[in-house]
């Protein structure tokens, strides 16, 4: 049974990616900093190790006494649209770059087979995007939060270039679940889509529709990121869609399918506004690697997060802006 690390599992992602790992038979070993477990619970296939990141050099001797065959690096210092890394960007760069540092290191110096697997961000990418972004895009980062994915990044290619370590930059646009705390986006729009058929009076507000993004499913972007890191973990890799929607539109689907009207139940802060060039994501590399690319809409998502993926909808419209 091979052996994987997994930090930050008590994340949205790496709660996901522990289950998908345990599903295929592999032993995990799953580091957070709350003193237990929050999604998977401990047992033959799962330990769990209380362990502040910011601390590299107790992960370093965690490494020595686990010694993984593969470590997925999913933890970070992250927050919604419009968050100063100012007031933490100590605490950012050490758990988002210093640990992963501490992975490449150790698999050069002690376990060269080692795979390590790095959740990257699309932050490395200079706002507005626009036009078709993929792996050879330049990137330029807007925030403090951009700047730590780029020297990641970096980190990852002088690892893989001067001393061979397998591993990988997953350079993730956004992906939603249930577990997605409820200041980001999309859980608010799946919380006013429960009102919505709940009958509830309530209003959801948010800052804007007016803007376009592409969204996916955090537990299949998981799943995704095993296959990457057993069929293809020198590579680096987009994860998205490839879809873009404008968020006005979607949120009118979405809401559209059980035939309520979003005006009722969500709130804009803001005027109408200029949504800027929209853009389109490529996820060509990712399917000729691995044979496989991620398919969940956003309609999905929104119904899962709501709990109403078997209520039969009043209909399904296509993804306009694809």
């Amino acid at each position: 049974m091979r052996n994987a690390l997994v930090l930050g599992v008590n994340g949205q992602d790496g709660g996901y990616l522990a289950e998908a790992l345990i599903r295929r038979q592999y032993a995990v070993i799953g580091v957070g900093r709350q003193t237990t477990s929050r999604y998977v619970p401990t047992g033959d296939a799962f330990r769990y190790v209380s362990l502040d990141l910011k601390d590299t050099e107790t992960l370093a001797k965690l490494l020595q006494v686990v010694a993984p065959d593969v470590a997925f690096h999913v933890a970070a210092v992250h927050g919604a649209a419009g968050f100063s890394y100012e007031a933490v960007w100590r605490e950012m760069m050490a758990v988002n770059v210093l640990a992963l540092h501490v992975l490449l290191d150790y698999a050069r110096e002690r376990r060269a087979g080692m795979r390590v697997i790095y959740a990257g961000s699309s932050k490395i990418f200079p706002a507005p995007w626009s036009g078709t972004i993929d792996e050879t895009t330049a990137y330029r980062p807007t925030c403090l939060y951009g700047i730590g994915k780029i020297s990641s990044l970096e980190l990852i290619a002088h690892y893989r270039r001067n001393h061979g370590i397998a591993a990988s930059n997953l350079i993730m646009f956004n992906h939603e679940s249930v577990r997605r705390d409820d200041s980001f986006f999309v859980p608010r729009i799946a919380r006013a889509l429960s009102a919505a058929l709940t009958e509830a009076g309530t209003q959801v507000e948010v800052r804007t529709l007016d803007f376009w993004s592409d969204w996916s499913a955090a537990d299949e972007l998981m799943d995704i990121a095993i296959d990457i890191c057993e069929r293809a973990p020198d590579q680096d890799f987009i994860l998205a869609s490839g879809h873009t929607w404008h968020a006005r539109a979607a949120i009118d689907a979405i809401f559209a399918r059980y035939g309520h009207d979003y005006h009722r139940h969500i709130r804009e802060v803001l005027p109408p506004l200029d949504p800027g060039p929209t853009f389109k994501v490529s996820v060509g590399r990712l399917a000729q690697a691995i044979g496989r690319r991620p398919h969940k809409s956003i309609l999905e998502i929104v119904d899962s997060m709501c709990g109403v993926g078997q209520r039969e909808p009043a209909s399904a419209p296509p993804n306009p802006h694809k």
